[in-house]
C-alpha cells in the first residue's frame, strides 16, 4: 500500500506541469496577436505616409511643370492643364491684385480628396515675337502656400470641374 500511495503524488506533479506549460502557451499567443495587431498597424500608417509624401512631391511637381508652361490666364476662373504621360495637374487663376494663383494637385487615391498646394506667382516679361497673350509664370518670393487664399471656400475646391481644361502631351 505505501507503493501506491507513493506513486499518487507523481502523477500530480506531470498535471501542474501540463498546466503551467498550457498557462505559457496562452500567455505566448496572447502577445504574438498583440504583436501582430501593433504590425497591422504599423504598416497601414507606412502606406498611408507613403501615399501623401508620394501625392506631396506630384503637386509640388505640378506647380514647377505648370511654371515651365505658358498660360493666357486673365480672368478669374481656373484655367487647368493636365499631363497625362506624367500624371501632373495644375490650374492657375488671375488674382485681384494681378498675380497669378497656381494650384497644383497630388493624387492620393482610395477614395480621398486630392492634396492641393498653391504658389503665387506673376508674369514673365513676354519675349519679343511672341503677341499670343500666353506669358509665362516667375514664382513670387516667399509665394508658396499650402492652403487656398481664397475668401470663397467653393472657389478652392478641387472637386468641382474648373471653366476650362486642356490636356497636355507635348514635350517638356
Amino acid at each position: 500500500m505505501n507503493e501506491a500511495n507513493s506513486g499518487s503524488p507523481s502523477r500530480q506533479r506531470g498535471y501542474s506541469t501540463i498546466a503551467m506549460v498550457m498557462l505559457l502557451m496562452l500567455f505566448g499567443t496572447l502577445m504574438l496577436k498583440g504583436l501582430n495587431a501593433q504590425l497591422t498597424t504599423q504598416v497601414k500608417i507606412y502606406g498611408d505616409e507613403r501615399r501623401y509624401l508620394r501625392a506631396y512631391n506630384q503637386a509640388l511637381s505640378s506647380i514647377d511643370w505648370a511654371l515651365s508652361q505658358r498660360w493666357n490666364a486673365r480672368s478669374d476662373q481656373w484655367l487647368c492643364r493636365v499631363s497625362d504621360r506624367d500624371e501632373l495637374s495644375a490650374c492657375v487663376r488671375e488674382m485681384e491684385d494681378s498675380t497669378i494663383l497656381i494650384r497644383g494637385a497630388g493624387q492620393l487615391n482610395y477614395g480621398e480628396p486630392n492634396l492641393a498646394l498653391f504658389q503665387l506667382s506673376v508674369r514673365r516679361d513676354s519675349q519679343q515675337g511672341e503677341d499670343d497673350g500666353a506669358s509665362a509664370l516667375k514664382r513670387v518670393a516667399h509665394g508658396y502656400i499650402d492652403f487656398c487664399p481664397l475668401a470663397m471656400q467653393a472657389d478652392c475646391d478641387l472637386s468641382v470641374e474648373p471653366k476650362a481644361k486642356l490636356s497636355y502631351q507635348g514635350e517638356r
